[in-house]
């Protein structure tokens, strides 16, 4: 059923909900297919550009070197070495700047606080459009409805904001990173619950407070991570260390036939990987140098692999417990942080990558691209533009389902699949995409190393994707994940 005729000035020319890192890399493509003076709408429920930045905890700083993170090509405005790690603030404001910066030459309509909470793709006289209802966060403000012709459902990874963990003690006090105020630990024996990159920057802030009691971390399974001193080397390692990220990602990648998982993950840790004590059954992609790792662990009195399954109060005073059976006692008082993962965990129903229609694209992590929604809006809004989407036979991962099937085998396939996806996009889209891709991390190693890596594509490109795509095909069927090119989906 067609809808009435509407006025040219009230229809958006593109509509992107999300201002965080997916958000603005998508609009830092799209920007360059959109005529002068195009009508974006910006939906983002959060009162300015940056994401979950604009609510992370305030010493979080970024994993990578910070030019290393950004929209498209765009150079942050920041008097610091290259190696600097940005502060969350920083962070933030980069982000702004990159909104700004994208702004010229478009007309930009941002509705901050607001959610789009339902899409529909409509026919109307004037050609197919998509209709988005909003609502402010704010109730009072009530909700309208807006039309485009494309959608950039853009919201990511969508990682919600940390809530303290629900303990039977009444005799400690739970907390988050976000409410972790100096002023509140004097003299309190603090407890870090989970060995992700939360886990590890809260740590090493609280190892800088003075007049805290003594510092445990309960860290699950443990959490490896990529070693920084590997991948970004500073000096004259610049030139001759022989780590790369594409090089690393060949070798896990090549390295996998699909059910050798925990043989691969063996081999990352031994020749990439950095944690605290060396241990750790998990990989989030995450970044650590050595000596934050070796810091981590003098700073803290133990270390438990284990997972805190509650804090009950007992005669002698609250007791710790833990799920392998552990009881542990604590003093009153106690703090207990909550820095467990929330990345990959969601059950929501996502909506396809790409619409009935094929007006709305969506980033997220039920048919991802990558595991970096960045990169995946990035490289996707190419396609959306360029009508190649349903052409280039991608593979797309359900993140949520592999992780809880097999996290060692969702690490290893991720890889696999950024290097297939890679070599698709190289053969789909000209140079200048991958120029202008500022979240490369090989862009932090000389040309000379960067050309071999690119040699090596393109010397074994079909050995390379013929092998990915094996291994992806072996993991749906062994796991029963959605594994697969969009076209198959």
């Amino acid at each position: 059923m067609l809808i009435e005729r509407m006025a040219q000035d009230t229809v958006y020319d593109l509509c992107i909900i999300g201002a965080g890192i997916a958000g603005l890399n998508a609009l830092f493509v799209a920007r360059q297919y959109l005529p002068p003076g195009a009508r974006v709408a910006l939906i983002d429920r959060h009162e300015q550009a940056g994401g979950m930045w604009n609510a992370t905890y305030d010493y979080v700083r970024l994993h990578q070197p910070h030019p290393m993170f950004t929209a498209g090509d765009i150079d942050w405005q920041l008097s610091k070495p290259k190696t600097y790690l940005a502060t969350g603030a920083e962070v933030q404001a980069h982000l702004a700047y990159c909104l700004a910066t994208l702004s010229r030459g478009l007309t930009i309509e941002p509705y901050w606080a607001h959610d789009a909470t339902h899409l529909t793709e409509t026919e109307t006289r004037d050609g197919p459009l998509v209709e988005i209802d909003l609502t402010a966060c704010d109730p009072a403000r009530g909700s309208q409805r807006l039309c485009a012709r494309r959608v950039i459902h853009a919201k990511g990874l969508d990682i919600p904001v940390s809530a303290p963990l629900k303990l039977s003690s009444d005799a400690v006090i739970s907390t988050t990173p976000q409410a972790l105020g100096p002023h509140a630990l004097k003299g309190r024996d603090i407890y870090v619950i989970g060995g992700g990159k939360t886990g590890m920057d809260t740590v090493l802030h609280l190892a800088n407070i003075s007049g805290r009691g003594a510092l445990h971390l309960i860290a699950g399974k443990g959490t490896l991570f990529t070693n920084r001193d590997q991948f970004f080397p500073t000096g004259l390692q610049r030139y001759f260390s022989q780590t790369s990220n594409l090089k690393t990602t060949i070798d896990i990648a090549m390295r996998f036939d699909g059910d050798n998982a925990p043989a691969v993950f063996e081999h990352f840790r031994d020749q990439y990987s950095s944690s605290p004590e060396g241990r750790g059954e998990h990989f989030l992609f995450g970044i650590l140098s050595p000596a934050e790792g070796a810091r981590i662990a003098d700073a803290t009195q133990t270390i438990q692999y284990d997972y805190l399954s509650d804090v009950i109060d007992t005669e002698t005073g609250p007791q710790l417990q833990l799920r392998q059976g552990a009881c542990l006692p604590l003093a009153a008082g106690s703090v207990i942080v909550n820095c467990t993962g929330l990345v990959f965990r969601s059950d929501s129903v996502e909506p396809p990558l790409l619409s009935p229609g094929g007006m709305i694209l969506s980033i997220n992590a039920r048919q991802s691209f990558n595991f970096l929604s960045s990169v995946s809006a990035y490289f996707l809004t190419h396609l959306f533009y360029t009508g190649q989407i349903e052409t280039v036979p991608f593979y797309v991962l359900d993140q949520n389902a592999l992780m809880r099937a097999d996290r060692k085998t969702w690490q290893v396939s991720g890889t696999a699949q950024g290097l297939l996806n890679a070599l698709l996009m190289s053969e789909a889209l000209p140079f200048k995409v991958f120029r202008q891709f500022g979240l490369d991390f090989d862009r932090w190693h000389p040309p000379h190393k960067r050309l071999a890596g690119l040699i090596d594509l393109q010397l074994n490109r079909k050995k390379y994707v013929r092998h990915c795509r094996q291994v992806l095909d072996d993991v749906a069927t062994r796991h029963q994940v959605l594994c697969a090119p969009l076209r198959r989906v």
